[in-house]
């Protein structure tokens, strides 16, 4: 049998996400936002499918299938209910993304053991500069800090 609770992070309908794969045991991080009505878990189903961007980027830096990964741990992180990250434009969302990764790449030498964010935007969102945005991502990033060594 295995137990799998979901209850807070199955449910999307108008609440977005800052989500983050963590494997320890491989050290690999994956950052990435949703606004899916199935939540976190819904927008996994896209990442751990054949075409999946997360499968992808980890078998190309560990080699194996994510399915064989025991210690994959899912941490979700609601965005505001606000019309800016709730919406079907993604910039709010994207730019905390973003800022999110690039403050994990640099935490990474800090924490043991280390971790490699294997996750990327191939371009800069526009909203990087918004004081909320920043805000909320330097908290996901001090949250996830706080958590880490007890995962």
């Amino acid at each position: 049998m295995i137990q799998t609770n979901v209850f807070n992070i199955h449910n999307g309908i108008g609440v977005a996400y800052i989500y983050i794969w963590v494997s320890k045991l491989y050290g690999i991080l994956y950052v990435g936002m949703t606004n899916n009505s199935a939540g976190p878990i819904g927008r996994a189903s896209g990442h751990f499918s054949s075409k999946g961007t997360f499968r992808k980027r980890f078998i190309e830096e560990k080699g194996i299938g994510i399915e064989k990964v025991e210690d994959m741990i899912l941490l979700s992180f609601p965005l505001p209910k606000k019309q800016l990250f709730i919406s079907v434009e993604s910039s709010y969302r994207e730019s905390v993304e973003y800022l999110v990764q690039k403050q994990l790449q640099l935490l990474r030498g800090s924490l043991n053991p280390s971790y490699d964010v294997v996750s990327w935007h191939e371009r800069f969102p526009r909203r990087t500069a918004n004081t909320e945005v920043k805000r909320i991502a330097s908290e996901i990033v001090v949250n996830f800090e706080g958590v880490y060594n007890i995962l």
